[in-house]
């Protein structure tokens, strides 16, 4: 004779067929780094993924290195940009 199934009570199936809750959690790399977008032409991205595999380290690795190296030299005041000033008309908003 098979033994019999265990008996549950009624209650603990009350809740059985609820949607779950999924609780996300961001992998633990995004924990140290904010996750951002930027546009780059296909050109410059290229050239970017070659530097990284000739250094041997990774594409987000160099671009977060390249932009600190920037933001350091900008502040020191060896960077300055060519800004270059642009009417904005009327038709253009519109």
């Amino acid at each position: 004779m098979s033994p019999k199934r265990p008996k549950l009570p009624k209650a603990a199936l009350d809740d059985f067929f609820l949607p779950t809750q999924r609780r996300r959690a961001p992998p633990p790399y995004d924990q140290k780094y904010a996750r951002h977008t930027y546009r780059l032409p296909a050109g410059l991205h290229d050239k970017l993924r070659a530097i990284a595999e000739q250094e041997g380290v990774g594409l987000n690795d160099l671009v977060r290195y390249v932009f600190q190296t920037f933001i350091r030299q900008y502040d020191a005041g060896e960077i300055e940009l060519p800004i270059e000033e642009y009417v904005v008309t009327r038709s253009r908003l519109t």
